[in-house]
């Protein structure tokens, strides 16, 4: 059984830690260092360390893989060739102004021509990249695409609303010589005025072959109007369309395309 000094002491000692704990709290918390949002910790209502709440996205610090579907090729005249490739953004809320990527037409291992480029992607995206009239005098079996270098950020941006209303293929002659053309009716249904639209044209055969792939670009479209835009092969497709892809696209991050509210 303690004493009476004992407990006198013991219960001295036990005032003499509040006192201390009651000024750490007052005066020490201030000189730990503030959370932010690169100390490697949960610590401001984030939902991962240094990601979410305050914080930038999660998504931002661990952006998903663009997803790749297919890459294929198609004989457009002697020595020319169009590429696509099918890819998509599993980024809920991540967009990219700039991805650097890669076609490489091979003849069995060996490469024998390259074309680089740039693109952009929103959110959620499924989208094709097209590039035409790649010159080679070998005959490649395949085509390769790559993604070098890929910028994320979380910007939100209104899209444009651009609907396909028409879509279709035609063979046309002029002179003794058949062409192919594609033709789309676009309609401007957002409220800006467009200083520049690319829209991307894709044919496919029956067993989703690539038959050809375009880009065409349209200045100064209009809010609440229409484009007829056609894309225009020198001659017939080799085999029957079965699909045609349409997709009418703005670089709202590019300065120099101007959204201008009507």
């Amino acid at each position: 059984m303690l004493s009476w000094r004992t407990k006198k002491q013991f219960t001295v000692l036990i005032i003499l830690a509040i006192i201390i704990l009651a000024i750490f709290f007052r005066y020490g918390l201030k000189l730990l260092p503030s959370p932010t949002c690169f100390d490697n910790r949960k610590n401001q209502g984030e939902f991962e360390a240094d990601c979410g709440g305050p914080c930038a996205p999660c998504e931002l610090k661990n952006p998903k893989p663009i997803s790749i579907f297919w890459a294929r090729i198609a004989k457009v005249r002697p020595q020319a060739y169009d590429v696509a490739t099918e890819i998509e953004n599993n980024n809920e809320v991540l967009s990219s102004v700039n991805i650097d990527y890669t076609f490489t037409l091979f003849e069995d291992a060996v490469p024998v021509a390259v074309k680089k480029g740039k693109t952009f992607i929103f959110p959620r995206e499924r989208l094709h990249i097209i590039e035409t009239n790649l010159e080679t005098t070998r005959e490649p079996t395949r085509v390769e695409f790559k993604i070098n270098n890929i910028e994320w950020q979380f910007k939100a941006a209104e899209i444009p609303f651009l609907a396909v209303e028409l879509k279709e293929f035609r063979v046309e002659e002029e002179n003794g010589i058949e062409r192919g053309i594609i033709e789309a009716r676009i309609a401007n249904r957002s409220p800006f005025n467009l200083r520049e639209m690319e829209v991307r044209f894709v044919a496919l055969d029956e067993e989703g072959n690539l038959l050809g792939a375009n880009r065409v670009s349209v200045e100064n479209f209009l809010s609440s109007s229409q484009r007829t835009v056609k894309s225009i092969w020198p001659k017939p497709f080799l085999r029957e369309v079965a699909k045609i892809e349409i997709e009418p696209r703005v670089n709202i991050f590019d300065p120099a395309v101007i959204l201008k509210p009507q």
